[in-house]
Order: structure tokens, then C-alpha cells, then sequence
């Protein structure tokens, strides 16, 4: 389906500096900018741009959610000469390690752009722009910050909560709010965003892959669901439930190039190959092995998939096949000698010539797919009432959709009841494994049920022992302690 391309604007973007708050570098002023619809959106469009960047969901993010857990690792001879990936891999990483830093950063260039749309477009001429644009606008920039501040408090605990745009160097020193403090923000902007959002069925002409009522309030169902608070997981899943959105039959529908914001999309991370001025995926080359060339070029070979995540899909799950491919030598002779598990992230290919190493691929990133509301709202009634046949069915129906039959059949492979709540958890994580192998969600779901230890320790016991309490949140950056005295670093680092 046809996306929206959000194309880097330079007049309006905030670069990147060492302070966590961000001036404007520009040559217009909101005074002398913000008089028409265009610009309004120009300035919403800053803030999506931020989030394909490499610092964020275009690269770190997957190296933040994959490596340093079971599903990948570099070991067997596949080796990676980037000393940030090997950190996170090995549980190696401090306050000083450029992926901690660049996370960070480029989620606090995200929010100070929301801020300066938020407040700039509010304030806007009625002449200027028709106020159902205008709430529309700060409606997902409100969605965009919500976002940015969950990643935030989820990688780093309590971070500073900015909401109004920096204009000075002044002030630029501010303290960690708390955790609680945080999440309430959060909820906060993803309710309004979602009072302000068009449903799927409302949007307006050229409004695909932008955010949406629904996204709201499916992210407002994974904010509770983080914070436990499985009452309102259920309230907010059923909401999303009436919206119209469906699964593919096929779960490889997903990654169809040809079917990206579809059916059961929720939100996602838009890419464009080879389009001047809008990033393109670099899943194409940063998951594609070393030995394998399409169109003249070999890819990195990231995120090596562990024999652990190869093994956890049982026999007929169609899934393990579209997350992942296990090379072998006789199809690739030049494949080197030393790989002892040689299985690699078959996800996000794009085969087009014009995905060329320079310009990325078509491919976009998942943020939230129709899948998860059913096992968010599995988890949650299986949380409040562990008889409840519902979570069962919701399961289930992920389950057989992975299997290649009629979804809202009763099948072979069905998770039968009865299980007390600690087996059914198990069962959950184990499916949210394979339904979102490599799309930013793994590390998440151990940390929030306190598994990562237990996970890594299953995967490889001489990193499992490494594995400790300060583990679960990254260290603030120095970068940022050096620049802000009135930070504190989180325990045990």
C-alpha cells in the first residue's frame, strides 16, 4: 500500500549537540514560519523523521532489543568489529558506550521537536489553519513525544521530563523525574493524542502511516501492560478491537513489501528506497549475511541468530521461516569455514535493484501490529483471572494463524486451559518470541517480567552470570552527566 514519505526538512530540523535539551538551528523563526497548514505538518514531519533515524529504529533499537538477550549473539565465529554491538552483546557496556549515549540523544531531539510543534502550531493564526487540522497535528505530536518518553523510561528509568521547547541556554540543567512521574506524561499525551486522532476508517487523503487513534490506544495497552496495571490493558485492547483492524491469513503478509501499512498494521516506522531527502531501511544490508550478494553487494550480518531463538519454534510454526534462515555451505561456498550456526534475520528483505546499499530498502519497521493486541490482552485477563477461557482464545488465534489454519477454528495446536498463571506467562512470552522475532520487542518483555537473567542464562551461562539487577536499565550517559549536574546515575553504575 502506498506510504507517506516524511521528508527531512532542514529549515525546521533541531540538530543534534551534547546538552539533552536542543535549540532550533535555524533560519526561520516560529514567528515568521508557522502561518499555513504546510507548515504546521512540516514541522509534525520533523518529528517522524527523527525516528528513522540509524540512532533509533533504523539500527540501535534492534541492537538494543535482540543482542544482549537469547535471541542473538555473536559467538561461533561470527564476529563484529563494532565495539558498541559487542558491548550490548556481552553485557559489557557503560555509561560510556556511543549506543547508550546515541539513544539518548536522538529521543530527546524527537521530544524537543514535539515541543516545538506543540506549542508553535497551538498558538497558530485561526486563518491559518482549520482547528480540526490544528488538534489533528499536536494530536501526533503528542503521540511522537508519549513514544519517545516510553523508550526513555523503559532503557533508563526516570529521565528528565521536558515538555516545553528550549528557546535559550539557559535552564538547561534539570533532574530526573521519577518513574511514576514519567508514566503519567506519557499516559497523559497518548490520551489526548487519542481523543485527537482519526480512527483507520476517518483518514484524511494522504494520511497513511501516520499515527492513529488506534496507535494511541494500542500503545496505551503496552504503557499499562509494562506498569501491570491489566484492567486498563483490557479496556484500551477492546477499544482497539472495535477499529476495524484485522490479521493476514498469512503471517509473512506482514513483511510484504507490496502490503506495509495494511490490515494489520498499527504503526509503523515509514522507509522509502532510493528517494532523495527520506531515509530507506538499512534492515536490508544490516541483516543480510557477509556471504551473500544480491544486486553487487554483501550485507553486515547482524543480529546473529542464536540456536537457542532457531529451536524455540515448534514443528509446522510457518513463522521460523520468515523470521529466520539457516545457510548452509553447499549453497554458499564462499561462506567462511569457522561459522558453527551460520543463521541469520531473514526478515525485512527487499530485493528491488534499486535497494542499494547507499539508499536502504522499502522495508518499514513494525512499532505495533494487530498481533500484539491480542497477546497484551491475553496476558492481562490471564493476569487478573487465570481461568478466563478469553485469554486462551486470544492466544490461540495468534497461534494458529502461525500454523497455517483457520484462525477462529479450534485446532491441534491450541494451548489447552487450565495452566496456572506463572505457565500461562511462560507460554505468552515464548509465543511474543516468535510473533515478533527481531522487531524491537524481546528485551522489553523480559525486562518488564523481570526475566532477562533467566533468559540469558538459558542461552549462555557465562554471559547469564554477568547478567545483574543494574543490567535491567542502561547507565545514563557521562556525556549527559558531564553536561548536567543535576543528574543522578542509576544503581550499581
Amino acid at each position: 500500500m502506498k506510504k507517506i514519505a516524511f521528508i527531512i526538512l532542514s529549515s525546521i530540523i533541531m540538530s543534534s549537540c551534547t546538552d539533552m535539551d536542543l535549540i532550533p538551528e535555524s533560519n526561520l523563526s516560529p514567528e515568521n514560519f508557522f502561518k499555513s497548514e504546510e507548515d504546521a505538518t512540516a514541522s509534525v514531519y520533523s518529528i517522524y523523521s527523527v525516528f528513522t533515524d540509524n540512532d533509533i529504529y533504523n539500527q540501535f533499537w534492534e541492537v538494543l532489543q535482540s543482542q544482549g538477550t537469547d535471541d542473538s549473539e555473536w559467538s561461533g565465529g561470527r564476529t563484529t568489529n563494532n565495539l558498541d554491538k559487542n558491548a550490548l552483546d556481552k553485557f559489557e557496556f557503560d555509561g560510556n558506550t556511543n549506543l547508550v549515549y546515541s539513544l539518548w540523544i536522538k529521543h530527546y531531539v524527537a521530544i524537543n521537536r514535539s515541543n516545538f510543534a506543540i506549542e508553535n502550531i497551538g498558538i497558530m493564526n485561526p486563518d491559518a489553519i482549520k482547528d480540526d487540522v490544528k488538534n489533528r497535528l499536536i494530536g501526533e505530536a503528542k503521540f511522537l513525544r508519549g513514544m519517545a518518553y516510553f523508550n526513555l523510561v523503559r532503557i533508563y528509568g526516570g529521565v528528565p521530563l521536558v515538555l516545553k521547547q528550549t528557546t535559550s541556554l539557559d535552564g538547561l540543567e534539570v533532574p530526573r523525574n521519577t518513574v511514576d512521574e514519567c508514566y503519567d506524561q506519557i499516559i497523559r499525551d497518548l490520551q489526548e493524542a487519542k481523543s485527537a486522532l482519526p480512527a483507520i476508517n476517518q483518514l484524511p487523503k494522504g494520511y497513511l502511516g501516520r499515527a492513529t487513534k488506534g496507535s494511541a490506544t494500542a500503545l496505551l495497552a503496552k504503557v499499562y501492560l509494562t506498569r501491570g496495571d491489566y484492567q486498563n490493558v483490557v479496556k484500551e485492547t477492546a477499544e482497539v478491537m472495535q477499529m476495524g483492524y484485522k490479521l493476514w491469513d498469512n503471517y509473512a503478509d506482514n513483511f510484504n513489501l507490496d502490503k506495509e501499512n495494511g490490515q494489520e498494521s498499527i504503526f509503523e516506522i515509514q522507509y522509502k528506497r532510493n528517494t532523495p531527502g527520506v531515509s530507506g531501511s538499512n534492515y536490508n544490508g544490516y541483516y543480510r549475511p557477509p556471504f551473500v550478494n544480491i544486486n553487487g553487494w554483501v550485507g553486515y550480518g547482524d543480529d546473529p541468530v542464536t540456536r537457542n531463538h532457531y529451536d524455540c519454534y515448534e514443528a509446522g510454526d510457518l513463522r521460523r521461516d520468515v523470521n529466520t534462515r539457516l545457510y548452509t555451505k553447499k549453497e554458499y561456498p564462499n561462506m567462511s569455514s569457522n561459522y558453527e550456526f551460520p543463521c541469520y534475520v531473514n526478515k525485512f528483505i527487499d530485493l528491488s535493484p534499486l535497494a542499494i546499499r547507499s539508499q536502504g530498502g522499502e522495508n518499514n519497521f513494525p512499532v505495533l501490529r494487530y498481533s500484539d493486541v491480542y497477546l497484551m490482552r491475553a496476558e492481562a485477563l490471564n493476569a487478573i483471572n487465570p481461568s478466563d477461557i478469553e485469554a486462551y482464545n486470544c492466544l490461540n488465534i495468534v497461534r494458529r494463524r502461525a500454523f497455517g489454519l483457520k484462525m477462529n477454528e479450534p485446532s491441534a495446536i491450541d494451548i489447552k486451559a487450565g495452566l496456572n498463571k506463572e505457565s500461562f506467562l511462560d507460554i505468552i512470552l515464548l509465543e511474543r518470541r516468535k510473533e515478533f522475532a527481531f522487531e524491537g520487542q524481546r528485551r522489553f518483555d523480559l525486562l518488564r517480567t523481570h526475566k532477562l537473567k533467566e533468559a540469558m542464562m538459558a542461552q549462555n551461562p557465562v554471559i547469564g552470570s554477568i547478567v545483574d539487577e543494574k543490567h535491567y536499565l542502561l547507565p545514563i550517559p557521562v556525556t549527559e552527566m558531564d553536561a548536567n549536574k543535576l543528574l543522578e546515575q542509576n544503581s550499581g553504575w
